[in-house]
């Protein structure tokens, strides 16, 4: 009696591990046969396609202007602020810059008390400045910000490297035709243009006769979905033109911050 029950109530699992008899219709079915293809040329072929999260792609813009504001750390005591307009080219794999600033050097009160020593110390006049920057971005992505009510924003972040041309326009005075021409193609600035700087220079100022220079430097790009971007970044100054231009301000930074819209 026992067993007959066992026998009955194990008759359902035996029945669900038994499988299914397979039908010889469905066994001779080939009619998948003209799609299958070897692994090796599905491998080839595309099969599909991915895509990377954009909140704003700034490579197929025209074009981007910015308000530039910069800080310079010169290693001397004199305080260095810069502003300016900035123009840049978006391309797929770089982005080109070209900008105009002015920078403004005052006196701190460390370099008022080395004015009544005998010493001097480098330094830059109040000029003009125009950068030519090549700049290629290396990693990006979308971001989103804590707390969350500010918008997601494009990151990208750059490497730099920028040429920079100082314009000291009250020492061209008196200057002029191919000495002017020479002068301006020179890495040193002349002794005629240093004359002219000597009435506008800080008394505690030895001036520098570095015209140009290398720059080099990493910064992000924060791009929102309208357009409007922010850009810090910090740039360090090369020395690669120590040799010929002979300036004693050899390694600096300047620490600076672009505010603009791509079209």
């Amino acid at each position: 009696m026992i067993h007959s029950l066992l026998l009955l109530l194990a008759a359902p699992v035996l029945a669900a591990e038994d499988p299914p008899a397979s039908d010889p219709a469905q066994e001779n079915d080939d009619s998948l046969s003209e799609y299958r293809l070897p692994f090796s040329v599905l491998a080839e072929r595309s099969i599909g396609m991915t895509s990377k999260p954009v909140e704003y792609n700034w490579r197929e813009g025209r074009f981007q202007v910015a308000a530039t504001g910069s800080h310079y750390f010169e290693l001397n005591n004199y305080s260095t602020m810069r502003a300016g307009a900035m123009l840049r080219l978006p391309s797929e794999g770089f982005i080109y810059e070209l900008g105009l600033s002015r920078v403004w050097v005052w006196d701190s009160l460390a370099s008022e008390q080395l004015a009544l020593t005998p010493y001097r110390q480098p330094g830059r006049p109040t000029r003009f400045e125009v950068d030519v920057t090549v700049g290629m971005p290396i990693a990006e992505g979308v971001v989103t910000a804590v707390p969350r009510r500010f918008p997601a924003a494009q990151l990208v972040f750059n490497v730099y490297v920028s040429f920079r041309y100082s314009i000291y326009p009250s020492s061209y005075a008196g200057i002029r035709g191919r000495e002017l021409a020479s002068a301006l193609a020179s890495p040193t600035m002349s002794e005629p243009e240093l004359e002219n700087l000597e009435s506008r220079r800080l008394d505690a100022m030895q001036i520098d006769t570095a015209r140009y220079g290398l720059m080099a430097g990493v910064g992000n790009d924060l791009y929102l979905s309208q357009g409007v971007f922010l850009s810090p970044r910090v740039m360090f100054a090369v020395p690669l033109f120590i040799p010929v231009n002979e300036s004693d301000l050899r390694l600096w930074a300047d620490f600076s911050l672009a505010l603009g819209v791509a079209f």
